[in-house]
Order: C-alpha cells, then structure tokens, then sequence
C-alpha cells in the first residue's frame, strides 16, 4: 500500500539510502533536512541528487524545530513520520556538549508535536545504541539500568521519555529504534569504516584509541531499513523499543583485517589513547525485533565491507 511518509535528516547516510528505498517501493517522501556543517553538506547534497528527480519526493531544507514553517510546507494526509534529524557524534559530543540537548531534545519534542498537529499516529524514532553506555551486553531493550555516558547517548535517552510521555497519552504511537553501529555506502566522513578506507587508499593514518580490542556491533545499513519498515506496521503497543543490531559484536582490529583482506592493503594504523565516554562494547540483544518486527539482518559484515569498498571506490 502507498504510504505518505515524513523522513527527517532525510539527506544524511541513513535517511537518504531510506529515502531511496521508500521511492523506489512507490511510497511518496517528504524529506526535511538543514543540511547542517557537521559534515560537509556536499556531501549530504549528492546523497539526495537521484532522489530530487523522483516526482514522489519533496525536499523541505529547514531545521526540524521551525515547525511552523514545516508546516506551510506540507499539505494533506500522512501515515508516518521518521525522525531521523539528529545533531550528530558520540566523540564530538564529548568536546562539544553545546547545542546537543536543544537539537536532539527540543527537536524531537518539536517534530512529535508536528505530529499531533498533523495527526499522524506513527512515529518512528532513531535511537541509539549508545543508550546503554557500559551496561552489561549483551544490552537488552527492558535494562533500566542505562548508563549513557556522552551526551549525544544522554540526549537519545531523553528523547525516547519525551516519546513516552505523548504515547501514553494517547496522541502517538511512538516507536523507538536503537541503532547499533550502521555502516554502508553513504557512510559519515567521521565514522570508522571511512577512515579505514582512507588509510588504505589515501595512505592517511588510522588513529586507533586503545588497543583496537573494543567491540561494535556492525549492522549494514539495508537490515536497518528493513527493520525501519517493519517498525512502520507495528500496531500492538503506543510505545516500544527495538534494537536494530546484527547481534555480532567485532573487534575493532578484526574489521581492519577484513579491509586488509578484502584490499590486499595495508592499513597506516597509529595507536593512541582510549577515549573516556565510548563504551568498551555494543552489543545488540536483537531478539525482541526479531519476534515482534520480524526482523532478519541479513547481511554478513566481509560482505557489507566489500559492498561498502565498492561504494568507496566508486565516489
């Protein structure tokens, strides 16, 4: 069925690949991003250049807390909202704590009450699996234990009390997705994968904080979508929480020996200091998403990294 749908941050690494996908399976999108400078927004502008030809999309370039500008800019009926926007990075949260709260808090409680406004029911959140800060992995959805130690994470976590609060009042169904280390084409400038690729073929250093043994669960960007649709029909609750991982936490050392491989490069890798505030592991206890989304990750990590080489390549 055709849906009309929403995506906020729909120009970044995640948003635009679902973008992509939602046209391509005959939904219409509203994408709203403000192409922020975390990250050189060129590069936020490419992500999007085959979208903006589709007759199904519409590009609003605003902040998602100007809501009634995004509402002049909206006409009709819609099934879903993604909520996508985010002032980005654990690590760069760490340094820079300004401006994360009035982004991501005051943000999500904006684009909810677009919602309401709207009356859209569903709403789909993308939360994160750095939540659980050192909790004991693998991280469950009902641990109440959290110990979000960056901002960024603290943020997320405030974020999903304010989705709490409008779903059991009855105005959403709030959906809470936490994402665990996606990766794929598209992929941040700042994130790990492309500084791997880098190194190898633009012979730049690879910082390693630590001694590379710190463990993430990578999960390829088309099983997060997978589970972003599947978490669009869901129906049986006004609140709950999902961890979108692969399940199969990896040493950081072991995924640069992937891209070693996959190569026949060697990465330039520099040891340095940990970093206090990034968790020693993720680690996605996943079957909650399975049961209740039918949610299946089906991409084994050597082939999401070749698939993400390719893309590396081709850019």
């Amino acid at each position: 069925m055709r849906k009309r749908i929403i995506v906020t941050g729909g120009a970044g690494f995640i948003g635009s690949n679902l973008c992509d996908y939602l046209l391509k399976n005959g939904h219409e999108v509203v994408c709203v991003d403000n192409f922020d400078d975390y990250y050189d927004p060129k590069i936020k502008r490419n992500n999007i250049e085959h979208a903006l030809t589709h007759p199904s999309y519409t590009l609003i370039e605003e902040d998602i807390k100007k809501t009634e500008k995004i509402l002049e800019q909206i006409h009709g009926n819609f099934d879903a909202i993604i909520h996508l926007a985010a002032k980005a990075g654990v690590r760069y949260s760490l340094k820079h704590p300004v401006g994360y709260e009035e982004s991501n808090v005051v943000g999500t409680k904006k684009i909810i009450e677009l919602a309401v406004k709207k009356n859209i029911k569903q709403f789909v959140f993308a939360s994160s699996s750095s939540i659980y800060g050192n909790s004991k992995a693998p991280f469950k959805e009902d641990n109440i234990d959290l110990k979000p130690i960056s901002p960024y994470a603290q943020t997320k976590l405030l974020s999903e009390k304010t989705g709490k609060e409008y779903a059991e009042s009855g105005k959403i169904r709030f959906i809470s997705l936490r994402f665990f280390s996606v990766y794929g084409p598209r992929l941040r400038p700042d994130l790990v994968m492309n500084k791997i690729a880098a190194s190898i073929y633009q012979n730049k250093e690879l910082n390693v904080f630590g001694d590379g043994k710190a463990s993430r669960d990578y999960t390829y960007v088309d099983d997060i979508i997978q589970g972003i649709i599947k978490s669009l029909d869901y129906t049986k609750s006004n609140y709950e929480i999902f961890n979108l991982g692969n399940g199969n936490p990896i040493k950081l050392i072991d995924i640069i020996e992937m891209f070693e491989s996959a190569s026949s490069k060697k990465v330039n890798a520099v040891f340095t200091d940990s970093i206090q505030g990034e968790s020693s592991i993720t680690w996605a206890d996943n079957s909650k998403a399975i049961k209740l989304l039918n949610f299946e990750p089906e991409t084994e990590i050597k082939n999401g990294i070749q698939n993400f080489i390719n893309w590396y390549l081709e850019k």
